[in-house]
């Protein structure tokens, strides 16, 4: 499994740069309007991460770590990148700043609130941080339910309460554990190996009401295990 995550992370930086390549180019002049929050995840130096927030004003992002941060409000295109100011001074200007960017998104037509999850890029990415944008509208991420952010690199089989599903990289759609309050909502995850299906993981996961939750699948951290890291980024909701 190990070296079939490798094989797929290094095909994950080449479509990566592309996509970035895409993002570094100047965006489309069309103007949105986005209210997002924001996860960490992994090791990195999450300090300093800007953007602009609108007509040249920047912001600087708060992330929070298993916990929601801060709402940020985004108008402009609909290219969204985070960059660092580093001082890149010249003769005329001793005191200028450049923006060196280091992640992006594009954000996906009709989304009005979005959760970002940022996590540190494959070796070798062009950028410093993937990143995830998950539609938080009500209709497409309702309240008492959960939704799997594959970050394993490889194809997924699961079992999510009594639902039977592939899991491929990425988000998965809106999962219903209303019926679970009592003894938790069984979850299981399965990878295919050349002697067979290997469980990578399997609990029951206990979740109060008024909760939405992203399951978080990451890589194993050691070399060699099938037991992938599993994050609960779990988030109150009021309405």
């Amino acid at each position: 499994m190990a070296r079939r995550i490798t094989n797929l992370i290094l095909l994950t930086c080449l479509v990566l740069g592309c996509c970035w390549q895409a993002i570094a180019q100047p965006g489309s002049s069309t103007t949105r309007s986005l209210n997002f929050w924001a996860y960490q995840t992994g090791e990195a130096n999450w300090s300093n991460i800007r953007f602009e927030i609108s007509n040249g004003e920047v912001a600087t992002l708060n992330l929070g770590k298993f916990i929601k941060s801060r709402v940020y409000e985004y108008e402009g295109p609909n290219q969204l990148v985070f960059f660092r100011e580093i001082s890149d001074p010249v003769p005329q200007d001793p005191t200028r700043i450049k923006r060196m960017p280091i992640g992006g998104v594009t954000i996906p037509a009709n989304v009005q609130e979005a959760i970002l999850v940022f996590a540190p890029s494959p070796t070798n990415s062009p950028a410093e941080f993937s990143i995830t944008v998950i539609a938080a509208d009500a209709e497409d991420f309702p309240k008492n339910s959960l939704r799997v952010l594959n970050k394993t690199g490889v194809r997924l089989a699961g079992k999510v309460g009594q639902e039977n599903l592939y899991f491929e990289n990425g988000i998965s759609k809106p999962l219903d554990f209303r019926d679970y309050f009592d003894g938790g909502i069984p979850v299981a995850f399965l990878v295919e190996t050349e002697e067979g299906p290997k469980f990578v993981f399997e609990k029951k996961l206990e979740y109060a009401a008024n909760r939405r939750v992203i399951l978080l699948l990451q890589p194993p951290l050691r070399k060699g295990s099938y037991k992938i890291q599993v994050t609960n980024l779990i988030e109150v909701v009021d309405k």
